[in-house]
């Protein structure tokens, strides 16, 4: 029976929840760490800000987690300092038989894959359990094709910056098909820009991190984290996390989160890409991220602009409110074609997949083909998915199959209408197709799904379940434009708070 603990050395440990899975003490780690009396003061400041910033549950504002790798059933035995009055645990379609015994909650999990969890008991922070089966074939040093990046790196304590260190390993591995190996240890950068990188490997082994240094107070420089540009066949692997720091630089550096931004289409010289993004990949061509923590994210967490053949797998996102009031999206693609997302755990403070939010000065091209399998989201004050904010291009399919939300109160997927082509034409979707998915805490929607006249080729929703009964009023909004032909709705076996629908 394979345990592994994937938690970092010197992370903030959880003060609310002391976890065991099959006897096996595994860490918890508050990202970022904030007392009650913290959360409620971000929490009041965020109430002077427009009120899609504001989230309903406090002690939502920041997460605990964990994440390890076990290959059989695992037990998992969470404890806490007072006694268990209430739990779920999410996905609910999972029907996670738990037990409350005084102040341990205990469940069970199946084995096999990706096996994500959101967990809340009584009136506590949400907790994420990230359980993966064991590494396979990871590399180690000394290992052909291997290149070991403590041959570059002075300091592994998070003490000195290590960003042109990290630049001078990345050119040595580029285009050797080869894998430039980070073992375990904390690593502070600035920001890791990678341009026309071609045929190499970037492995984050479980235990490294690598922290972006906050900005000072007044200087508010834009940073990414790691900056994917006009590379090709590159792929960043294993299960180590890049921290963006958001709070460390928002809050505790006293910088503003809109700084530069003149509105949110145009790029300026103080906000070059709009957003700050962990991981931000642009004008890129098969490129495969799998398996990497991103977390306390600046805005967009994962953002890809106008690239070919992406596959994202395996990804955890734990970017709560305290990291951003807003622009945190946990997926976002814009102008993308070819894009494959599976096994994801997306926990973020806006839509938790988005494509087509346009930014005028660099999406210039149409996009096609995007499917997200198993993808497990949360968020406390937007929707699950959005697609085509503000875009003036083609989109495209969506398939979305076998995916799990959480916690949303807009709606389920936010459809938008496309401006007109630079043709002068109307642009539109391909076929949006949702298969086999479900939302918990469906009381807290606005609307069960909202389609806002856009063009499409088809929609069909094919097995849809909403936990809990929705708020009054709330209904699925299915608008047709006035100008075309009406596109073809197929609606199958929607449940409603344990009632069949259509």
């Amino acid at each position: 029976m394979s345990i592994t603990d994937h938690g970092i050395a010197g992370d903030a440990v959880s003060r609310a929840f002391r976890l065991r899975v099959n006897g096996r003490p595994i860490q918890v780690v508050e990202t970022p760490p904030m007392s009650t009396a913290e959360r409620q003061s971000l929490a009041a400041s965020y109430r002077r800000l427009p009120d899609y910033c504001h989230i309903y549950d406090v002690a939502g504002m920041h997460l605990h987690y964990a994440h390890l790798a076990v290959g059989s059933t695992a037990e998992v035995r969470i404890e806490v300092d007072e006694d268990v009055q209430t739990f779920r645990v999410h996905p609910l379609r999972k029907k996670i038989p738990g037990r409350a015994t005084g102040r341990v909650l205990s469940f069970p999990v199946p084995a096999g894959g990706s096996r994500h969890f959101i967990v809340r008991i009584n009136a506590l922070p949400p907790l994420m359990l990230a359980i993966e089966e064991p590494e396979v074939d990871a590399p180690g040093p000394g290992d052909p094709g291997v290149m070991d990046a403590a041959d570059f790196l002075t300091d592994a304590t998070g003490g000195v910056d290590q960003t042109e260190n990290f630049h001078r390993a990345l050119a040595a591995v580029n285009g050797t098909g080869g894998t430039l190996l980070v073992r375990p240890g904390t690593y502070l950068i600035t920001q890791l820009h990678v341009r026309r990188g071609r045929n190499f490997r970037l492995h984050l082994s479980p235990g490294c991190l690598l922290k972006v240094q906050p900005s000072a107070h007044g200087e508010n420089e834009h940073r990414h984290g790691l900056w994917l540009e006009d590379c090709e066949d590159v792929a960043v692997l294993g299960r180590g996390c890049l921290d963006h720091q958001a709070y460390e630089h928002y809050v505790h550096g006293r910088n503003n989160y809109q700084h530069g931004m003149v509105d949110y289409y145009t790029a300026n010289a103080l906000c070059p890409w709009i957003t700050q993004s962990p991981l931000f990949i642009t004008g890129s061509r098969r490129i495969t991220v799998d398996g990497l923590v991103l977390r306390n994210g600046r805005n967009f967490n994962l953002n890809c602009r106008n690239c070919d053949d992406l596959v994202l797998r395996r990804i955890k996102i734990f970017t709560p409110p305290a990291s951003t009031p807003e622009y945190a999206d946990g997926i976002n693609a814009g102008s993308c074609r070819h894009v494959l997302i599976e096994d994801c755990l997306v926990a973020c403070n806006d839509d938790c997949f988005a494509a087509g939010h346009a930014f005028e000065t660099y999406d210039r091209r149409a996009s096609a083909h995007h499917v997200i399998r198993r993808m497990l989201g949360w968020n406390l004050r937007a929707s699950a998915v959005r697609l085509g904010f503000h875009a003036a291009h083609d989109q495209g399919d969506f398939t979305f199959e076998d995916c799990d939300f959480v916690g949303m109160i807009y709606t389920t997927f936010l459809v938008h209408p496309l401006k007109p082509t630079a043709e002068g034409r109307n642009a539109r979707y391909g076929t949006i197709r949702v298969t086999d998915c479900a939302f918990d805490d469906a009381p807290r929607l606005s609307s069960l799904l909202d389609a806002q006249q856009p063009i499409l080729a088809a929609l069909v929703i094919d097995g849809v379940t909403l936990y809990g009964e929705p708020r009054a009023g709330a209904r699925m909004i299915l608008e047709q434009p006035a100008d075309v032909p009406p596109y073809p709705v197929t609606i199958r076996t929607v449940v409603v708070s344990g009632q069949a629908g259509m």
